[in-house]
Formats: structure tokens, C-alpha cells, sequence
């Protein structure tokens, strides 16, 4: 018999909001006063923002590191003003949470750095926000799920896992969790009516 689920761990990014990347940057080489191009560099193709999501640098380093390499004198206010601008919240989506049956724990599980992470707080107020870099591991590592669940003081095999891609539900079925991909509002309802959550 399949255990009755009492958390509900989610993913954030394409399955809570709608992300645009282009504008987070556009937002930061305006703030930066550099290009876009400039910005993409420093971010990706020097592997700033990997290293950042996976807790090798924390919020300050990321920005030390990106105003070296642009001349720039970015502040923490300006990349949560980007991250915000570049995110928009699926409230459909997240009206679900309000009506999940009582006792049931929601959380979400991001592979974002700790920068980030301020902003999905004040976009998602009361739901705790646990990403990669705290962590110091990333989805589809199974080893970030159970300690996502041990952060939550959670049994995993009662813990629900939805994310958008599917190999990061195979990442949460290997760790133990029942998982499952979500990529709209409709597609979550029925899922968390099938898991008897709604």
C-alpha cells in the first residue's frame, strides 16, 4: 500500500513562474552599464552562475567576480531587481497550494544560488525555498533530494517531488520519492488530485 504523502516538494522554475533569462540579464548590464553579451560571458561561459548554484560561491563572490570582470560595481539589490523582473509568478499555479488538504508540507527544491533565493522567498511568501546552493548539491542528484527531505525533516517515501523536467523527477524516484512531471496549472491539479493532495 502506498503511504499517505504529508510534503509536497516542488520545483520553481518552469513549473511556479515563467523565467526569461534574456531580461535577467538585460537588467544587469543595465545596472552594470556593459552589454548583454558581456554579462552572458562572465555568467555562463566562465561558469559563474553554475559555480554559484552549486554553493562554490557564495552571493558576495558571484558579484565580486562579476564586477572584476566588468568593471562594474553590482549589488545584491540589483541582481534580486533583475531576477524579479525576469520572473513572473503562474498564479494559477500556486492559488493550488492554498488548497492542498490540511496537514500537507509544501516546499520548494530550486537549482538556484543563494542570490536568488531572497527573491522566490518574497515571491512565494510562507513557503520555505531550499535551492542547490545551501544544499551544496543539484537536481537530478538524488543525494539533493534526500537532503532537501532531511532539511524538512521528512520521510521520503512520503514525499511528492513535481518539476517540469523529467530527469529531475528520475533523479527524486531514484532517492525513493514518488515523482512526477507538471508543465501547467491543469497538469499539477490533476496530479495532486490523482495523489489524493487536493
Amino acid at each position: 500500500m502506498t503511504p499517505d504523502l504529508h510534503a509536497l516538494l516542488l520545483d520553481f522554475d518552469g513549473l511556479l513562474a515563467d523565467y526569461d533569462h534574456r531580461i535577467h540579464l538585460r537588467q544587469l548590464a543595465e545596472a552594470a552599464q556593459c552589454s548583454s553579451t558581456q554579462v552572458d560571458a562572465a555568467l555562463r561561459m566562465e561558469g559563474l552562475e553554475l559555480a554559484h548554484a552549486r554553493g562554490e560561491l557564495d552571493g558576495t563572490q558571484l558579484l565580486d567576480a562579476l564586477n572584476q570582470r566588468l568593471d562594474s560595481r553590482l549589488q545584491p539589490c540589483d541582481w534580486h531587481a533583475a531576477r524579479t523582473a525576469a520572473t513572473s509568478v503562474r498564479r494559477d499555479s500556486v492559488a493550488l497550494l492554498t488548497q492542498l488538504r490540511p496537514g500537507v508540507q509544501v516546499a520548494v527544491l530550486t537549482n538556484n544560488g543563494l542570490l536568488t533565493a531572497p527573491v522566490i522567498e518574497q515571491l512565494l511568501p510562507g513557503i520555505p525555498v531550499l535551492c542547490s546552493a545551501a544544499l551544496g548539491m543539484r537536481k537530478p542528484d538524488p543525494a539533493a533530494y534526500l537532503a532537501a527531505c532531511a532539511a524538512l525533516h521528512g520521510d521520503p517515501a512520503r514525499t511528492l517531488f513535481v518539476d517540469h523536467l523529467f530527469r529531475n523527477v528520475q533523479g527524486a524516484r531514484s532517492a525513493g520519492l514518488p515523482a512526477d512531471t507538471a508543465h501547467h496549472t491543469q497538469s499539477l491539479r490533476r496530479l495532486l488530485r490523482r495523489r489524493r493532495l487536493l
